[in-house]
């Protein structure tokens, strides 16, 4: 293959991709106010605080319980009565202490309980968030016959942790919101056409969902590159096939110029982020640290980065050190509860959370991304500072 061939393609390319993110600025595609409020990796506060509203007949949508039955004909399939008009809707339900075994207790997400024929819809929401031990079977112990949900971006099932015997679309059943939540919001959207204050606010969170998902590319500018592709095939496949090689190579000399970054203040880092590679990331520290790193570790390949106080590996037991681990703990703001081995941590913010999506590349290129990281570790050795890490 010639040369030319692939720059013309990517000639071409870069021409559709900048006409159409100039009608996406004209039309306002791109102002999403869950994005510019920062809640859109917030598995509470945002994602299962919107859909419970949704889902509750009292709800502020002042649309009784329309959203609710669209919900039950989707999502609940155990062929229990649910009769909605009687449904209340929790959020961040406790079910109890959690016990010594894991097998009891928990709080759970979303729950819809029918409280005349006391039958129950359990959502397990999972954006980010990693499964806990027993986590679903707790939930089974609970109610045994719920018509347990679990929830994520892609439909991903439970791990074996969490589910333990139970089986997928006998005792549970896994949705995502990229097909599943879409479509009943898209059903939701049309139930309030002529009510644009609701019919907006749906709207956003289906763009939001879309975004999370990687959807948001304009349809038509889909089928332009797709027409334009199908015509140069050959060229397309050879781009396609060195995008991961481009990558690496941008990725390796980002990993130079943080290290040269932590070294100028008197740390050394280890840049082991790695495609290829699950719960690849960052390590950095002082020299004389034992126990404990600074860490960036992606928790989904290379999605979902997040950063904190992490044991280090040769670190068997984190409860040898618990004063240490105490004091780190109580520092604010924190989520570890999430991870293990993680006295400290928080997600990183879109759009460094995500090396997936374009967005995070060009902040690598334009050097955002090494300062966003380099802000971070300054705060944490800040935090730290009167700590023996």
């Amino acid at each position: 293959m010639e040369m030319h061939q692939i720059e013309n393609l990517l000639n071409q390319v870069n021409a559709i991709t900048t006409r159409y993110k100039k009608i996406n600025e004209i039309t306002g595609e791109n102002f999403n106010v869950f994005r510019i409020l920062k809640l859109e990796s917030s598995e509470v506060r945002m994602h299962s605080a919107f859909i419970a509203e949704l889902l509750n007949r009292h709800g502020s949508h002042g649309q009784k319980d329309s959203f609710l039955k669209l919900f039950v004909q989707s999502f609940c399939f155990k062929g229990n009565l649910i009769e909605t008009e009687f449904c209340r809707v929790k959020v961040e339900e406790s079910i109890g202490t959690i016990s010594e075994d894991r097998t009891q207790g928990g709080r759970i997400d979303i729950v819809v309980t029918d409280t005349r024929n006391n039958h129950q819809i359990i959502i397990e929401n999972k954006i980010y968030a990693g499964d806990q031990d027993h986590q679903l079977t707790r939930y089974y112990n609970y109610s045994e016959n719920a018509d347990i949900i679990y929830l994520t971006l892609y439909g991903k099932p439970p791990s074996n942790e969490s589910k333990g015997e139970m089986k997928d679309g006998i005792h549970y059943k896994s949705y995502s919101y990229e097909e599943h939540i879409l479509s009943w919001l898209e059903l939701c959207r049309k139930e309030v056409a002529i009510y644009p204050v609701v019919r907006e606010a749906i709207t956003h969170y289906i763009n939001l969902i879309k975004y999370l998902t990687n959807q948001t590319l304009n349809r038509n500018m889909k089928e332009e590159l797709s027409d334009l592709m199908s015509n140069n095939i050959e060229a397309s496949f050879a781009i396609a096939n060195n995008l991961n090689n481009a990558c690496d190579k941008i990725s390796k000399g980002f990993g130079i110029n943080l290290e040269n970054a932590c070294q100028d203040i008197g740390l050394s880092c280890s840049y082991k982020v790695s495609f290829k590679e699950n719960f690849s990331g960052i390590w950095i520290c002082r020299p004389e640290w034992k126990y404990f790193n600074i860490g960036f570790q992606f928790r989904n390949w290379d999605k979902n980065l997040v950063y904190g106080i992490v044991k280090k590996g040769q670190l068997k037991d984190i409860s040898l050190h618990s004063d240490i681990v105490n004091k780190i703990s109580t520092i604010p703001q924190n989520m570890s509860k999430e991870f293990s081995h993680w006295p400290w941590c928080r997600k990183v913010e879109d759009p460094y959370d995500n090396w997936h999506l374009l967005p995070a590349w060009k902040a690598i290129v334009d050097k955002r991304m090494k300062d966003n990281i380099m802000e971070k570790v300054k705060y944490l050795l800040e935090i730290t500072k009167d700590l023996e890490l």
